[in-house]
């Protein structure tokens, strides 16, 4: 019996090693900045493709072209390699094989869902599908990508696109609110935007939108908007107007105190799915209200590249 145990030693031995040995995993990285997705929407044919072409304004190609984009999702090889903040040196593990097939897609934070990232759901990539050779250990960027970039799905419209270039939609709500949204050149910005100063015995101010009759279901809506408060805060709220409620208000966001522009995205499809119900359209407004803080003498609100962006079904 003894025998038959140091026959059979030697196979345990074998069957250990063999078992406990490790596949060698080195993985590749791929590089990614937020300058990489500055300037990665391509509007070229963004006019000859869409039913809304700006044929005659260069600020409102430049404007829908311009996003902040600091979030990404990947997929490699068929597999979610999950959201990742940029900057960020993400790690690869390849089918060293053959070709291998990276996704990147554009993600931003959601203002109105706490600041979740979610995939920017207006774009598609071009092409749609990238492959490239890696190599173990070798580190990528997103220019070894062959240029890839990325274009408005075709159903996408803007049915706001506020670039206060010569003058500005936005008036004030009723004859309470008098302060007016007045068209401003920054000289940081080299650009006009839109600007509130409340000073005196002024400390608040609302302006608003015309009613917009936009398709209840079966599309998506964001509402973007860059921003700054100085010595206080602004609300966006939107106002619908249907036959079976009459007129509410929803408010949607609170952007506090910055004195620094910032970029802000609001999910607008649940909220107008849920309030047209059965109706094929809703008739909404969009609305800014601002205060300034009690301690302050003056505060002053600048806001630029107002975009309602909408996309049909299929997303």
């Amino acid at each position: 019996m003894k025998k038959n145990y140091l026959l059979l030693f030697p196979l345990f031995l074998f069957f250990l090693f063999f078992s406990c040995k490790k596949k060698e995993i080195t993985p590749a990285f791929i590089l990614l900045t937020e300058d990489d997705f500055k300037y990665c929407i391509n509007v070229d044919n963004y006019n000859s493709t869409h039913q809304t072409p700006y044929t005659y304004g260069k600020e409102e190609l430049e404007v829908i072209k311009q996003q902040t984009i600091k979030d990404v999702l990947v997929n490699f090889n068929g597999k979610s390699l999950g959201y990742w903040r940029l900057p960020s040196k993400i790690p690869l593990l390849p089918n060293y094989s053959g070709s291998n097939n990276i996704q990147i897609i554009p993600c931003v934070r959601i203002l109105n869902s706490s600041l979740t990232a979610a995939p920017y759901y207006f774009l598609e990539p071009v092409p749609k599908e990238t492959f490239f050779e890696i190599e173990k250990e070798g580190e990528y960027t997103f220019k070894d990508l062959k240029d890839l970039k990325y274009e408005y799905v075709r159903s996408v419209e803007f049915p706001v696109l506020e670039t206060f270039a010569k003058s500005t939609s936005f008036k004030p709500f009723d004859t309470i609110y008098t302060t007016p949204l007045e068209i401003f050149y920054h000289p940081d910005e080299k650009k006009n935007v839109g600007r509130v100063e409340l000073k005196d015995t002024v400390d608040f101010f609302n302006v608003v939108t015309g009613f917009l009759n936009l398709k209840g279901v079966g599309t998506r809506k964001f509402w973007e908007m860059k921003y700054k408060c100085e010595s206080g805060e602004m609300i966006l709220y939107l106002n619908f107007r249907n036959t079976s409620t009459g007129i509410f208000q929803q408010d949607m966001a609170v952007l506090p105190e910055s004195n620094s522009w910032k970029k802000v995205y609001i999910d607008l499809t649940d909220i107008i799915s849920w309030v047209s119900g059965s109706s094929d359209n809703v008739s909404v407004l969009l609305g800014i209200r601002g205060n300034r803080n009690q301690n302050a003498t003056k505060a002053t609100f600048y806001i630029d590249n107002i975009k309602l962006v909408t996309m049909f079904a299929p997303y």
